[in-house]
């Protein structure tokens, strides 16, 4: 699948199993004068038929937000995710700067369609949820799913995901701990290490994870019970 990009009327075309970087001083160029970019922040890179970001950067965050819909990912410093939107924008600032990559592919995304590639990075993350997986990522990701750019710091507490759901709080973190562990084991970094970084960053990555592959949308929340 071909990733087209357009920087300020600069049109690229990477072909499926290549990449691409970009900064100030990388393949694409973004502001060769702004000495608060990085050299190079980041690369979109081809595994299989699906196409990652990878943020390189130290300290400047990417944003990945649908053309089409509310829907939108952020990466972190160090962090990647596959980019599930056929038609996309990346955001980000340096300095006082606001830049953006607009960027579509050839074709709808694996992603999108809900299918998965066969090959090895078809495994990457999860794949699919059952009805309760999914009403713990609804209840844990509805800030997210609305747009809320404070999502994170105001996500429930796993009790009261709990109790809004009618369940246990040892059924939810049995839940959660199986959801977190598939997406380590399918090697989505952050997603489960050592006790005192599994609270809020784990969920977070679960969350993220589950909008970038569309697992849940904005109409799901509707079978969210109220809170």
């Amino acid at each position: 699948m071909t990733l087209f990009l357009d920087l300020d009327g600069e049109e690229r075309s990477v072909a499926e199993g290549t990449s691409i970087t970009f900064g100030r001083d990388a393949e694409l160029v973004v502001d060769a004068d702004n000495r608060y970019l990085h050299r190079v922040l980041g690369c979109f890179v081809s595994h299989g038929e699906i196409w990652f970001l990878q943020n390189l950067g130290r300290f400047i965050p990417l944003r990945v937000d649908d053309a089409g819909s509310a829907s939108f990912v952020q990466i972190e410093p160090g962090d990647q995710a596959p980019v599930g939107f056929e038609e996309f924008v990346v955001r980000f600032r340096a300095g006082t700067v606001d830049y953006r990559i607009t960027g579509a592919m050839s074709e709808p995304t694996p992603l999108e369609l809900g299918l998965v590639p066969a090959s090895d990075t078809a495994e990457f993350g999860l794949a699919s949820l059952n009805a309760e997986q999914r009403l713990l990522v609804l209840a844990l990701g509805e800030g997210r799913l609305r747009g809320q750019p404070d999502w994170v710091v105001r996500m429930p507490a796993n009790r009261e995901v709990a109790a809004r759901l009618g369940w246990t709080i040892t059924k939810f973190n049995r839940k959660l701990d199986h959801l977190c562990r598939r997406l380590a084991e399918s090697g989505v970094e952050g997603a489960f290490g050592d006790a005192g970084d599994l609270a809020t960053n784990r969920r977070q990555v679960l969350v993220e994870h589950a909008v970038a592959r569309r697992l849940v949308t904005a109409a799901d929340l509707a079978d969210l019970p109220p809170p």
